[in-house]
């Protein structure tokens, strides 16, 4: 999370909101959210409703998979990073970048 929070300034140049979410609770995600001192929201999915619409709940430990997801103003998912990789922002910052270049979408 501290590299999105530190990098957040590249989705902003390429008009891209970043929100992240969290299995949590409200408040775990907003104690979180303080001790991070990150800018853009953390949502929760306390039900586990949105991890497993898109496939990342691991049902039998309860948790989410770290993952992002690059989404475009449509609503299509155009890149995913899993793992290790989605703590690295900068696969999603390029995706984004591609997404606003003319037909980049």
């Amino acid at each position: 999370m501290s590299r999105y929070r530190d990098n957040v300034g590249k989705f902003t140049e390429v008009n891209t909101a970043v929100l992240g979410v969290s299995v949590d609770s409200v408040w775990a995600n907003k104690a979180f959210h303080d001790q991070m001192g990150v800018d853009f929201p953390i949502l929760s999915d306390v039900k586990k409703e949105v991890s497993r619409e898109y496939g990342i709940l691991d049902e039998q430990s309860g948790t989410a998979r770290r993952t992002s997801f690059v989404i475009d103003t449509e609503g299509i998912v155009r890149h995913i990073d899993q793992a290790r990789d989605a703590m690295d922002p900068s696969g999603a910052i390029g995706a984004c970048s591609m997404l606003k270049k003319p037909g980049g979408q």
